[in-house]
């Protein structure tokens, strides 16, 4: 039986997540905002938007989100809305916080549950193209970097989401061949 864990506001934000148990298997559903307080385990997606250079946006958290705030993350991240798929998770989040529709969104890798993720599945999508992302409401910028210009962000201690650091590790290891698959 799935149990109902709270209603939504009918918003994106406000919408519902589901809650998963530890394989990964719909158990319940949860309002998606505040979900993290609560230690449920739950289901997110995570973009990776290279231009044709290889560089890559990354997003510099606002100061009123309600995790690592101020800190860079991925191009695109959020939380799966209950009953959509991961796929579906990745082309809404790129709309709402990049301004791009039909980015041509590659599933490369998952990351399982833990601290780093907040208790979250992850599916990591790559994806290139030479639009400019548009600036979203809960974001304080969006820049474009080279790798080499974001290693030394990390070296130099500037804050970084940790399930991003945990991706940006994995694909420098298989960026060759990931890039064959977009």
């Amino acid at each position: 039986m799935v149990q109902d864990y709270g209603d939504t506001d009918g918003s994106r934000t406000g919408r519902n997540g589901d809650v998963v148990d530890e394989n990964n298997v719909v158990i319940g559903v949860t309002p998606r905002k505040g979900v993290h307080k609560t230690g449920k385990l739950h289901l997110a997606v995570h973009v990776f938007m290279f231009n044709s250079e290889g560089k890559l946006w990354i997003e510099k958290r606002g100061q009123t989100v309600d995790t690592h705030p101020g800190c860079y993350d991925s191009s695109a991240a959020g939380h799966v809305s209950s009953g959509e798929t991961y796929d579906e998770a990745a082309r809404m989040e790129s709309i709402e916080e990049l301004g791009i529709d039909g980015l041509g969104l590659k599933p490369v890798y998952g990351l399982p549950i833990g601290p780093d993720t907040k208790n979250e599945f992850v599916r990591f999508y790559v994806a290139i193209s030479d639009s400019k992302p548009q600036l979203h409401e809960d974001a304080a910028s969006q820049e474009l970097y080279a790798l080499d210009e974001i290693d030394m962000k990390i070296r130099n201690g500037e804050k970084f989401v940790p399930a991003y650091l945990l991706l940006f590790d994995w694909y420098k290891r298989n960026a060759k061949a990931v890039v064959g698959k977009t």
